[in-house]
């Protein structure tokens, strides 16, 4: 059981198989952080546009006459 041991742990790692795995890994977390955020933000943009839309349509307040 030793020698199986020693064997795994002198096996080198191919760089290459390195680089790929750590490209998959950080593309997985842009990934999700892109699942998570992206619908937040459309929900803020979209909230934002109703409330500014919601000003433009709305109908001036018309004031009294100004000075005598």
């Amino acid at each position: 059981m030793l020698s199986v041991n020693r064997a795994l742990g002198q096996r080198p790692e191919s760089p290459s198989l390195v680089v790929a795995t750590t490209a998959l890994q950080l593309g997985l977390v842009v990934l999700v952080w892109l699942v998570a955020l992206v619908p937040a933000a459309l929900a803020a943009l979209t909230l934002l546009l109703i409330k500014t839309a919601s000003g433009v349509f709305r109908p001036a307040r018309v004031k009294g006459p100004i000075g005598p």
